[in-house]
């Protein structure tokens, strides 16, 4: 009887992703980034419900940003051309971009009882599968990380290696494949948010929601879930995204994509207003699945990942890119067509 009253206590409708994380055994939690962008700002929208569970999280941004361009910045690793740094509020960003110390006060001001609050800051281009494994595993050691999530923006980080499109696969390919080896943490996950915001970077909407169903026969599925207006999640993430534009020249278009969809925006036909300095009429076609979090299994994406096998043992990052050229020119004609949704027409059950 005592069983069945705690099994109560969890919705058997909670996505799994969200279950792992909740777990007591969970107490630290490191948020970064899969794949370059504005993709550890994205993790943000899982902040406020970590916070509320009583975890401590430490962000890291594997971002396109230059570390170098942060003054005062704290260097924590450097290896072979990449680097790492701990930067926090009273660091000065670039005008242009610099998320990762707006973030920090951002932190500062909505949480001040644990300010200072940092972020490590890395260059995601300039890293290979084994030194960003040695960077997690260093993070690892200091701050006794229980579990590690990835998110990306958009959903190039699902794709194989034999779509037609992949967008930008290395960053994402490295950080999966990184995050899949290491050991002793008691969940790996990765986060898609935004998804068919890839569209403009060649990846196909079939072809996302293929890799989908691949991974839940596979088992790497771990469920979704909706972001509501209104939700801590939803809110959180809208103001940051306003503390940061007060404070730099860069616009997000997938984070204005995000936003956007999460406050109701559909179709292609109006551009938002948080979208419209970078984004033309008819360019962006905006639905309710990209104001989603679909949660998968960090080590069943990797399994699945071609171009992960391809540059997994590479030393440099010349050489991920030759290896991922080669990997795709040996495929031939195994690299599918452009994959689409089937037309409405098509379906109907025509009398």
């Amino acid at each position: 009887m005592e069983a069945l009253r705690e099994d109560r206590q969890i919705s058997h409708l909670l996505p799994t992703f969200l279950a792992r994380l909740a777990d007591p055994a969970i107490r630290t939690v490191l948020l970064c980034g899969c794949g370059g962008g504005f993709d550890f700002v994205h993790s943000l929208l899982l902040y406020p419900e970590l916070r509320r569970l009583g975890k401590t999280v430490v962000i890291g941004s594997y971002s396109f940003g230059s570390p170098a361009k942060i003054d005062g910045a704290i260097s924590v690793f450097a290896e072979d051309g990449a680097n790492a740094v701990r930067v926090n509020a009273t660091n000065v960003a670039d005008a242009h971009y610099g998320p990762e110390v707006h973030i920090c006060s951002y932190l500062d001001t909505i949480y001040p009882a644990f300010a200072p609050h940092f972020v490590y800051a890395y260059y995601a281009r300039a890293f290979t599968v084994p030194a960003l494994e040695r960077l997690y595993s260093q993070f690892i050691a200091d701050h006794s990380i229980d579990a590690i999530v990835l998110v990306d923006g958009g959903s190039d980080s699902l794709m194989a290696g034999d779509e037609e499109g992949l967008g930008d696969p290395l960053e994402d390919a490295v950080s999966i494949a990184a995050v899949a080896s290491l050991s002793g943490l008691k969940a790996k996950l990765l986060l898609v948010v935004g998804l068919g915001t890839d569209r403009f970077n060649q990846v196909s909407d079939a072809a996302s929601l293929r890799a989908v169903a691949e991974l839940t026969q596979s088992g790497g599925f771990l469920g979704a879930v909706s972001l509501e207006p209104s939700s801590a999640g939803s809110m959180f993430y809208r103001d940051c995204l306003e503390h940061i534009y007060q404070r730099q020249q860069f616009r997000s278009v997938l984070a204005g994509t995000i936003d956007s969809a999460i406050q109701g925006w559909f179709g292609r036909d109006v551009v938002p207003p948080i979208l419209k300095q970078r984004v033309q009429q008819g360019k962006l076609f905006l639905w309710p699945l990209m104001a989603m979090l679909w949660g998968f299994d960090v080590e069943a994406v990797a399994r699945r990942s071609l171009i992960g096998s391809w540059i997994r043992e590479c030393r440099s990052v010349p050489e991920c890119y030759a290896e991922f050229y080669k990997g795709r020119s040996a495929l031939g004609e195994k690299v599918r067509p452009i994959e689409n949704l089937p037309r409405h027409e098509e379906m109907r059950n025509n009398p």
